[in-house]
């Protein structure tokens, strides 16, 4: 028994080294080293990997992990494991990151401030509607809005994505009649998006701009691309139908191609695992699987030795 208690627990076979402060559980440095290592090679999601001991899954802190892997390591993990990293896609052309929604840190701007500007934009958009029927919506909108957010009024947990599943239908309706709004439409759901404090929120909540508003311009080259799939904006056309016509354009008909882009066009993986995210609705589900993602029984592809233990728990 002795013998074992001087291994390290992940390769049984080198005597520690090593003792973690947070849990005590010990291993050979090569061993840690590299744990810490795959884990932040494939924490390139949108949300934060926390480093978790292979043992006990205990949270370890950065100052405690950090001290056995490099610091090109320590950069990647800070560089991919912000708590609002936004969504982007590359520009097609200039390649340029184009990323639609800011993290509610942004401008240093103020609650206060966000929900003045989104009342200011929902009255502009109000006068450029070209119908009585569209400017009522957008005034009743505004009303209940205003009602909602007025001063001394707090904002519980989810309110944020109730105010935005009220204002975002609404205007994205109108500017599918009326192209000119789009613009200023897209600008008052990021603004919404701006107004979510907890990261997981903000996330689900900018997939459901990208669903709502998918076509961006770019920063670098000025050309307008789709945030779902990455090619050319396509208005008035979904990604699939925009794929078939260029299949068409290039004298091609493979189903199963169009059927395995449609599948790539509305996924992306997230968190380097088998968790997915829809980019049409936001949902998420096990790339493994395909059911409604579930931490106990899905398993991350990450590290073998942590893998097998949410299989045999």
């Amino acid at each position: 028994m002795y013998f074992w208690l001087q291994r390290c627990s992940i390769c049984l076979d080198q005597t520690f080294s090593l003792c973690l402060e947070s849990c005590r559980d010990q291993f050979c440095k090569d061993c840690f080293s590299r744990y810490i290592q795959e884990t932040v090679n494939q924490s390139w999601g949108l949300g934060v990997t926390r480093i978790k001991c292979p043992v006990c899954q205990e949270t370890i802190a950065q100052s405690e992990w950090s001290k056995y892997v490099s610091q090109d390591i320590i950069d990647k993990y800070n560089t991919y494991n912000q708590p609002y990293r936004p969504f982007s896609r590359y520009c097609s052309k200039c390649e340029t990151p184009v990323a639609p929604c800011e993290s509610p840190k942004a401008k240093g701007l103020s609650r206060e401030s966000r929900l003045e500007q989104i009342a200011d934009n929902l009255r502009l958009f109000s006068t450029r509607t070209n119908s009585n029927v569209t400017k009522t919506m957008v005034d009743d909108t505004l009303t209940s809005f205003l009602r909602s957010c007025q001063k001394g009024s707090t904002f519980r947990i989810g309110r944020v994505q109730e105010l935005y599943n009220q204002i975002i239908p609404v205007l994205s309706k109108i500017s599918l009649k009326q192209a000119g709004l789009y613009p200023l439409a897209s600008t008052i759901s990021k603004q919404l998006v701006a107004l979510e404090v907890i990261p997981e929120a903000w996330k689900q909540t900018q997939f459901w701009h990208v669903a709502n508003f998918p076509t961006e311009t770019c920063t670098g080259c000025h050309d307008n691309l789709c945030l779902q799939c990455g090619e050319s904006a396509h208005m008035g056309k979904s990604c699939l139908e925009n794929l078939k016509l260029k299949l068409k354009t290039h004298d091609s008909d493979d189903d199963q191609m169009v059927s395995t882009i449609q599948w790539k066009l509305n996924h992306t993986y997230n968190e380097g695992c088998n968790k997915v995210d829809c980019l049409l609705c936001g949902y998420r589900f096990c790339w493994r699987c395909g059911s409604g993602w579930s931490a106990k029984t899905c398993v991350p592809d990450m590290h073998a030795i942590d893998a097998r233990r949410q299989i045999n728990p």
